[in-house]
């Protein structure tokens, strides 16, 4: 973990000196489902001002009667160590899943997520990550999926607005819900205080270029993380396929001002888990 951190620290204070104009910040995802008070000391101590919080730590990986008590205990530690909270990325699973056609699951499903919503006003967070499906979905069932899920969005835009946050939809990659800019765009066309998470390691049929053109200024926060383009893996930037200069510079030309938020995994060789 030591060796991990060390790594991941050096790496974005000091080898993205291009994306210098750009506030840093780093997902928590890197240490689990737990995080301790040196790990967010180390992350500061290396020149880290923003995070953003994984909500699967207070419910999918989480006791029940635990999750509140886990996120306050987090909120005080990340004070303590004088980090700012940009992100809650909301939990998501193979079955936790907003698109899903039965009415009683896609219920269930959106009013989990409003109250992890709830709970993550804990964090005052300025953004809210959501993925707007699991998989697999079948392309017979593709456009069902789609209207269900935009329903879903529209719906958490209103629990997002009380805290505060704005809610961005994440792109997704293989048969995923929002692969591509134009099923993006579809999902947030009747809601303009709906965004995007830019998730630079999600797209696997679409170019950076053309994703940054299409979605333009809707783009409110990035994960950031490479790939060889076959499948995600969030590697280290500088470790695939991705010309990061040129994808700064696509962002900064429509108008990107927010968190260079950083989501790499410590494995060598990631692959998909539970997207």
């Amino acid at each position: 973990m030591k060796k991990s951190l060390t790594i991941i620290t050096l790496f974005l204070a000091v080898s993205l000196s291009w994306a210098k104009d750009l506030p840093v910040g780093v997902s928590l995802s890197i240490f689990g489902s737990d995080v301790t008070q040196e790990q967010l000391n180390s992350l500061k101590a290396n020149g880290i001002e923003w995070i953003e919080v994984t909500m699967n730590s207070y419910q999918r990986t989480c006791p029940e009667n635990e999750g509140y008590v886990r996120a306050f205990r987090h909120k005080q530690m990340i004070d303590k160590a004088g980090l700012k909270v940009w992100s809650c990325h909301l939990p998501f699973s193979r079955t936790l899943d907003i698109s899903v056609t039965d009415p009683e699951a896609r219920e269930n499903n959106v009013r989990i997520q409003e109250k992890m919503i709830e709970l993550a006003s804990i964090f005052n967070p300025v953004v809210l990550v959501l993925h707007p499906s699991s998989e697999p979905i079948a392309d017979e069932d593709r456009s069902a999926r789609l209207l269900c899920a935009k329903n879903s969005v529209n719906r958490l835009s209103i629990a997002a607005k009380r805290i505060g946050a704005t809610l961005c939809l994440e792109d997704l990659p293989r048969t995923c819900l929002g692969r591509e800019s134009s099923e993006l765009l579809y999902l947030i066309e009747d809601n303009p205080e709906v965004m995007v998470c830019f998730d630079t390691n999600h797209l696997l049929s679409e170019s950076h270029a053309h994703f940054i053109e299409a979605v333009g200024g809707r783009i409110r926060t990035i994960h950031a993380s490479d790939y060889d383009g076959i499948d995600e893996r969030h590697w280290l930037e500088g470790d695939g396929i991705i010309d990061w200069p040129a994808l700064l510079e696509g962002l900064k030309s429509k108008g990107y001002k927010g968190v260079f938020m950083h989501e790499v995994r410590k494995a060598d060789n990631c692959t998909p888990e539970n997207v």
